[in-house]
């Protein structure tokens, strides 16, 4: 469906097929020219569209292409690009919400996952070109304000041959706005009904065009609100009509391990006073701590944006190019405060409560113990991201036998930095001296012991809840960390196009071109993070860096033209070469790798007639791992997990896994292993190779010459992806060394000269195969009344119908038809309907947006319900019951969402437009899986939202 087409890079000449070609709002398969007046010569101009980069005159090709053109992107109201891509059926939304559905929380950035592949597989394009990407390859497109967007294209189709890595899913093109001169004042304000998640936006566009040269910038500035998950009633507990039983063990009046079990103060006791044993009570819910409203539901920012863009044509066969983007993002994640699990966790974590403590009531050493460090104030992370990125070069045209032959050349350089400042974290050390031995010397309570205090330290005292939890404790312990994250790259492009002889069916077309690219990506965690020593786990630094140099050719070859049944018929043939050379460092040690690829693709285009074309590809696929991929410092994580040799598992194995125990230093019988939780560190792995597969999409076009104004696409699409990047957990790990005898699992082990486990190394493999079948249809009706305006209808749906993964056991799981992975929010359909009426200055858009629905397995018990503890049945299919699911499922209903915008154009140069998302307040299905809130990110944050836009023309 391509709403607009005014070409994917600039133009050198103007003509008179350029207002034609930006006119086509439909498919866009059937080109209409502009006669030239008589005795006229007029320059066919020649265009490059997403997804091949041959100039050519007409605009048809074997790809689908998806456009999002201004006028569709206005009447829509959105305030970003991602906010414009959740309407795209083929986008999974997985990193398009600000809504917060993970641990750590959202912050800010905004990425584009097609067909549930992931973002890292799925290539964005500004102009045609590479824009910055993170460490994991993938592309923030929040740093793209959206009042410089011309339209957005969205290849949904393997293009790795003609774009390179990345392009697994397909490939997403922002175009810029380009030949624009004047003055625009643009001004946007919102908010959800509720009141909440304020948002405001003002910006300035200028452009001018001065001879041979023309300028375009763009200034905006933009402020969201957050909302806070306690504002609605589906995210104020852990999991929505469950008010205290999911709520955290470690709560406000502690949580203690002693001889007599685990105990908490009674909460009618706190208050002034000395406590005693006898104040304390068996853990039980009430001692329980709801830690969802403290939490953002959606994410708070503030965005300055500065786009520049500089044309200079030295002739008419030659320009020169500078563009030209900085962004500078605030944002501010929050999420409850940190619980202290002394004894409850990995090793940093094994701080007993000393006895001879003065706060302690217990009169013993406790080994474990836990409290919500409320006083300290919810963990608060605060991002300052700078990033810039400049594209200059040189594009020009010249003739060989009068043949017109298309080049460009053109370096890029962008640089990004992340600076997180983290509040109220706890510093282990710290704490460890304010729970130790103490003493009380002049009325000062001091830490350590007589003659030998810990200057500095001030007691803590955990035992009187939130009462005894003073702001001097609080200081002591609480602390403030800084981590710093940067990345870069740099690009060289040269390419050429060109038709280079003709056959009895036309020209045949080719492009080709070379390019080098580097990316660099640093990680530097915060020093007390990196000591081991803070609330927030473990974290070693990253340092990588990847070049890839890739050469490609494309041809359009037509093979019949004018026969009956055939009034044309073409062959694309597509290849890229590509060579990539990695370093950075695992943990302390230097690392250098090499890989390479080659990709090709083959499509066709078959006009039956002049109604009804048929088009289709092949192509190879392949995503070279990202510098996180292969470098990303270990993540420390405590699962739990059994080691096969220790003590109890050692005597169950075989004698061949015995032999490989004891062969790696554990004592004969085995090693002892004191808690159900082994310390892993999950970083990048440097022998990572390329995922590689192949794309198959055939589809029809159809554009019935007796419905004018009507067109429809069907495309059908399979996409296959071997040596897929896949997890081993710490569990795998041991399995894979030990229990199966793969020695290159077990360089990934570490263990203490006793024999025990002292840190796995978990990472990516290449290991898996996906394959995605689905299908995508677009149709378009637009007509015109002499009495009663224009009327134009839009759908585009996109149908999934199996998702399934297999792993080294070759055992496949379907993510669409099987319970057991459905979990994972995938939708089988999802689409969205839009109509348009205009009549005069009068633009009036209604928008419905659909998602099927979801199966997720149940994890609250029956008796919930029945004893008082959820308000409401959570599970609508307690009935199907499996030994995967023995609370049986529950079923998340189909969603529809309608919206409505309209604009007025005002006599003086003006208009406004007023607007709303969700106009009946659709409230989300309620999920009981996901983490934070009870609802997926695919449905709308709860109340609907408002807008209003006034643009100023000079």
């Amino acid at each position: 469906m391509i709403l607009t087409n005014n070409g994917s890079e600039r133009l050198f000449k103007k003509s008179s097929l350029t207002v034609a070609l930006s006119s086509i709002l439909l498919a866009g398969f059937s080109f209409q020219g502009v006669a030239a007046e008589e005795g006229e010569v007029k320059k066919v101009e020649r265009i490059e569209v997403t997804g091949s980069r041959i100039k050519r005159a007409d605009i048809e090709g074997s790809s689908p292409v998806t456009s999002i053109g201004r006028l569709a992107i206005e009447s829509s109201g959105v305030q970003s690009i991602g906010e414009l891509l959740q309407t795209v059926a083929q986008a999974d939304l997985s990193g398009l919400s600000q809504l917060t559905n993970n641990t750590n929380g959202n912050d800010g950035s905004q990425t584009i996952s097609l067909r549930n592949l992931g973002d890292n597989r799925t290539l964005v394009l500004v102009d045609g070109r590479r824009f910055l990407a993170l460490g994991g390859g993938q592309v923030d497109i929040s740093q793209i304000p959206i009042a410089i967007v011309e339209r957005v294209d969205i290849l949904a189709d393997g293009a790795s041959a003609v774009y390179g890595s990345d392009a697994i899913a397909g490939v997403v093109n922002i175009i810029t706005k380009d030949g624009f001169e004047g003055v625009s004042l643009d001004a946007t304000i919102g908010a959800n009904f509720e009141g909440d998640g304020e948002y405001k936006q003002a910006g300035i566009s200028i452009g001018t065009i001065k001879g041979d040269t023309s300028l375009f910038l763009n200034i905006s500035k933009s402020e969201d609100k957050e909302i806070g998950a306690g504002d609605r009633d589906i995210s104020s507990t852990p999991v929505a009509y469950i008010p205290e039983e999911r709520g955290s063990a470690f709560g406000l009046y502690g949580i203690f391990n002693t001889s007599d079990g685990f105990k908490s103060l009674d909460p009618e006791k706190e208050g002034a006073g000395v406590r005693t044993a006898d104040d304390f009570e068996s853990f039980g819910t009430k001692h329980r701590y709801n830690f969802a409203p403290t939490n953002y539901l959606k994410t708070p920012s503030e965005r300055l944006n500065i786009f520049a863009k500089v044309n200079h044509e030295f002739s008419d066969t030659l320009n020169a190019f500078v563009d030209f983007t900085y962004n500078q993002r605030k944002s501010v994640t929050q999420i409850a405060a940190v619980p202290i699990v002394a004894g409850f966790s990995g090793p940093q974590w094994e701080i007993p409560y000393s006895k001879d403590n003065i706060y302690n009531p217990f009169g013993e050493d406790l080994a474990s113990f836990g409290f919500r460090t409320l006083p300290i104030g919810p963990r608060t992370t605060i991002q300052d991201y700078d990033t810039y990125f400049i594209t200059g070069g040189f594009e020009g045209e010249f003739e060989v036998a009068d043949t017109s032959f298309f080049w460009d050349v053109s370096m890029s350089r962008g640089d990004s930095s992340r600076n997180e400042h983290g509040e109220n974290f706890v510093n282990l050390q710290n704490l460890r001296n304010a729970v130790g031995p103490s003493f009380i010397e002049g009325g000062v309570a001091q830490c350590g012991t007589e003659g030998n205090a810990i200057s500095g330290c001030v007691p803590l005292n955990l035992f009187n809840g939130e009462t005894g939890f003073t702001e001097e404790m609080a200081n002591y312990i609480g602390y403030e960390l800084n981590n710093q994250v940067k990345t870069g790259t740099t690009n060289f492009s040269a390419n050429i196009s060109g038709e280079i002889f003709e056959l009895p069916a036309g020209f045949v077309g080719f492009a080709a071109g070379y390019e080098k690219r580097t990316n660099s990506f640093v990680d530097n965690p915060d020093s007390v993070v990196a000591a081991g020593l803070s609330s927030s786990n473990f974290s070693e630094p990253t340092n990588g860096k990847q070049t890839a140099e890739e050469s490609y050719f494309e041809f359009a070859v037509p093979l019949l033209s004018d026969l009956p049944g055939v009034q044309s018929l073409e062959l694309s043939i597509a290849g890229r070469f590509s060579d990539f050379e990695n370093s950075g460092f695992v943990g302390t040690d230097p690392i250098t790798s090499k890989f390479d690829n080659e990709s090709f693709k083959f499509g066709f285009t078959w006009r039956v007639y002049e109604d009804l074309m048929f088009r289709g590809n092949y192509s190879d696929t392949f995503r070279a791992p990202s510098v996180d991929n292969l470098f990303a410092g270990g993540g420390e994580g405590f699962p739990s997990t059994q080691d096969p040799c220790n003590t109890t598992q050692f005597p169950l194995q075989s004698a061949n896994t015995q032999a490989l125990c004891i062969a790696d230093g554990v004592p004969d019988g085995g090693s002892i292993q004191p808690t159900g939780q082994l310390r892993s560190l999950n970083g990048g792995n440097p022998g990572l190779q390329p995922e590689e597969g192949n794309t198959t999409t055939f589809g029809v076009v159809f554009n019935p010459s007796w419905l004018e104004g009507f067109d429809m696409t069907v495309d059908m699409y399979k996409i296959e992806l071997n040596d897929a990047l896949s997890s081993i957990s710490a569990a795998g790990m041991l399995n894979r060394c030990y229990v199966q005898g793969e020695s290159e699992f077990c360089g990934f082990i570490e263990r203490r000269g006793d024999g025990r486990v002292a840190t796995i190394r978990t990472s990516q493999f290449n290991l898996d195969k996906l394959e995605v079948e689905g299908v995508d249809f677009n149709a378009n009706y637009a007509f015109q009344t002499q009495d009663y305006g224009n009327f134009n209808f839009r759908l585009n749906g996109s149908y999934t119908g199996s998702y399934r993964s297999a792993g080294p056991d070759e055992s496949i799981n379907d993510a669409v038809n099987e319970v057991a992975r459905i979990d994972s929010d995938i939708l089988r359909w999802r689409g969205t309907f839009n109509t348009t009426w205009s009549f005069d200055d009068l633009v009036v858009t209604w928008g419905m947006r659909y998602t099927s629905e979801i199966t997720e397995s149940c994890s609250i018990p029956e008796n919930f319900l029945e004893d008082g503890i959820a308000t409401r049945e959570l599970c609508n299919m307690r009935s199907a019951i499996s030994e995967d699911n023995p609370s049986g499922l529950n079923r998340i209903g189909s969603v529809t969402y309608h919206d409505l915008s309209a604009s007025y154009a005002l006599p003086w140069q003006a208009s406004v437009r007023v607007g709303m998302r969700n106009i009946f307040k659709k409230e989300p299905p309620v999920a009981l899986n996901p983490f934070g809130n009870s609802f997926y990110s695919v449905h709308d944050i709860p109340g609907g939202t408002w807008f209003v836009n006034y643009k100023q023309d000079f």
